[in-house]
């Protein structure tokens, strides 16, 4: 990818394509025709079974509107600033829509809980590099491990700033389903996920 376009133009010409409907969501993300930026991300998730075994898979998210806002507003906008974000699992056989917010993110995902930890799974970033930040040094906090009962199927994930499970404040910044669900987990087995989100010149 090019250089990053100045991101003091970006962010009027998008505030005005949000308004207008003037953006397109693509696998990549969200791309800005005019100002010919995308904004978007990739989840890699690492399947750990209890026996060891694993498996990795790469997939694109959704970046949603509410997202977009807020780090529309939060970077370049003024806004104030969330403290931390959060990963959390959902079960329903469901496509992420850009329409998705924090306050549906538990009814329209149908959020899957039966993980041990309390919360939902901690993301915690690195500093930002080239143009990209995720939580590649920080795996831990952002896996989970499956309670007794199922088996279970997982259909995706989501980026959200509320902590509690099934909260239905805060932001909902990204949704993504799973090229192929997660299915037959069991007590033991574990689920790492890598979010990575990028802003970069497209075309």
């Amino acid at each position: 990818m090019g250089k990053m376009t100045s991101l003091g133009r970006f962010v009027g010409e998008a505030a005005r394509a949000i308004r207008n409907h003037d953006y397109e969501q693509t696998d990549s993300g969200i791309y800005f025709p005019k100002a010919k930026v995308t904004l978007g991300g990739s989840l890699r998730h690492t399947l750990i079974k209890a026996d060891g075994e694993r498996d990795v898979a790469v997939d694109p998210n959704l970046l949603t509107t509410e997202g977009l806002n807020y780090i529309l507003s939060a970077a370049l906008g003024g806004g104030s600033q969330q403290p931390s974000f959060y990963l959390a699992p959902f079960s329903g056989n469901v496509s992420p829509q850009a329409t998705w917010t924090a306050a549906n993110f538990k009814s329209n995902a149908t959020e899957f809980v039966a993980y041990t930890a309390s919360n939902r799974l901690a993301w915690t970033p690195g500093a930002v590099n080239n143009k990209s930040i995720g939580n590649s040094g920080n795996l831990a906090d952002a896996t989970a491990t499956f309670s007794p009962g199922g088996p279970y199927t997982l259909y995706g994930v989501g980026l959200l700033t509320a902590p509690a499970k099934e909260a239905t404040t805060g932001v909902l910044i990204a949704a993504v389903r799973f090229g192929t669900p997660r299915t037959g987990m069991a007590a033991g087995d574990k689920l790492a996920f890598e979010y990575v989100l990028t802003a970069a010149d497209g075309t």
